[in-house]
């Protein structure tokens, strides 16, 4: 009994409710019965309809209607514009005053909704007035998305009868998501290798020797292999000459995204242009043929590759990534690197932290000869201040290349390099 109670007060949850169109229905009657003539009676046929239609609203199967979603494209890059539109089909011609139909949306992009010519639309809520159309349609646009990965499910609809008296409400799951992947930009020019040599570091770790390629000669000296050395060089010279063969270079370039919560604090715009970083540079790597991995502080691992696969599986990361990790950065940078996760790498790492224990924490990594550091300091001011000078200049000193990234053309600030100690 309590649950057909319940149920009932579901169904008819209204200020008034169902008690509302009987005790409509009564006083019209009973003033009929009592008064007489034709104003009187003219006045309960003319309400007898509308009660009915209340009565039979309450009944109304909203439950059955049949709701899909269609949005434009379901991958995009940060920025872009994305549509989406809610279609509500319905079997019966039964007429519907109204309906009300919200598609309930995530914070960070209910507030980039937009859209165009209805009066009353609110973001992603519309108020239609269908009577006898099968077929209700709304549209909005998300622009411009921000990154992330979003999923859509629930969409609410209401209706109800003219009076308020009944009010029938029901939410619809329609799953579905949107990958916004990070916006990139097309890097012109980026020489790890001169940045390393410049910072007194060997380029990469891993290389081997073409034996298969010779590029010049030069003497014997004790320890050569015999097979090594170029006889019919020898032989013109009249000494003992070894080949000299070419030395192939295996970058293996990883990035290292700061995306701990203290870095940041309420710098949301920070955040996302350091994202923006890491996916330009692995976008210019991957267009040069270079192999590239991604590290998380927390999280899968990429290991490094090549390929436009693999600038996608980044990417897609990327595109989940929040600055959401609990610890410092630099005791999560500390501890991958006593795990030995940096091991015969060079590590891009990506952070805002500029400060003493910054510093001696990229001086300890830099410090073992079998891994190779780059910092791109993200700068919150357009200038860099005389302390973050001095920092840069102290970590440039121990061997690893400082990059200050100042603003959002990161091309002007990957030419200018070590041009911004100076200002």
């Amino acid at each position: 009994m309590k649950a057909f109670l319940h149920k009932f007060r579901e169904r008819y949850k209204t200020p008034i409710g169902f008690s509302g169109i009987i005790f409509l229905l009564l006083v019209t009657f009973s003033f009929a019965m009592f008064q007489g003539g034709f104003v009187s009676w003219f006045l309960f046929y003319s309400v007898l309809p509308l009660v009915l239609y209340s009565i039979t609203m309450a009944f109304y199967p909203i439950q059955r209607l049949k709701v899909e979603r269609y949005i434009s494209k379901n991958k995009l890059m940060a920025g872009e514009e994305v549509e989406v539109t809610i279609v509500i089909k319905r079997r019966s011609n039964f007429p519907l005053f109204y309906v009300v139909l919200e598609d309930v949306l995530p914070e960070v992009l209910l507030r980039e909704t937009r859209y165009e010519g209805n009066t009353h639309q609110i973001q992603s809520r519309i108020l239609l007035f269908p009577l006898f159309r099968k077929h209700l349609e709304y549209s909005y646009t998300i622009n411009p998305a921000p990154r992330g990965l979003f999923k859509f499910d629930q969409i609410q609809i209401s209706t109800g009868d003219i009076f308020g008296f009944v009010l029938k409400s029901t939410s619809v799951s329609v799953q579905d998501q949107i990958f916004v992947y990070p916006q990139y930009q097309d890097i012109e020019r980026w020489e790890a290798g001169k940045m390393l040599q410049s910072g007194m570091k060997k380029v990469g770790k891993r290389s081997f020797t073409d034996y298969t390629s010779t590029v010049s000669v030069r003497d014997y000296v004790a320890g050569d292999r015999m097979n090594w050395l170029h006889w019919k060089a020898s032989a013109r010279s009249n000494k003992l000459l070894t080949k000299v063969f070419e030395q192939q270079r295996n970058d293996d370039f990883v990035i290292v995204l700061d995306h701990c919560e203290k870095s940041y604090g309420t710098q949301d715009g920070l955040f996302e242009r350091g994202v923006s970083l890491a996916a330009s540079i692995v976008h210019y790597a991957i267009s040069k043929g270079g192999s590239i991995g991604y590290h998380p502080l927390s999280g899968k691992e990429i290991p490094m590759n090549i390929g436009v696969d693999q600038e996608w599986r980044i990417l897609h990361e990327l595109a989940k990534v929040k600055s959401d990790v609990k610890l410092p950065f630099e005791e999560r940078l500390k501890q991958e690197y006593m795990a030995g996760y940096m091991e015969g790498k060079t590590a891009l790492i990506i952070s805002p932290n500029l400060s003493e224990y910054t510093m001696k924490t990229l001086e300890l990594i830099a410090s073992r000869q079998q891994t190779n550091v780059i910092f791109f300091y993200l700068a919150l001011d357009s200038k860099l201040k005389s302390q973050e000078l001095t920092y840069i200049s102290r970590i440039r000193q121990f061997g690893v290349p400082v990059t200050p990234i100042i603003g959002s053309d990161f091309n002007e600030a990957l030419k200018a390099g070590g041009t911004y100690a100076s200002i």
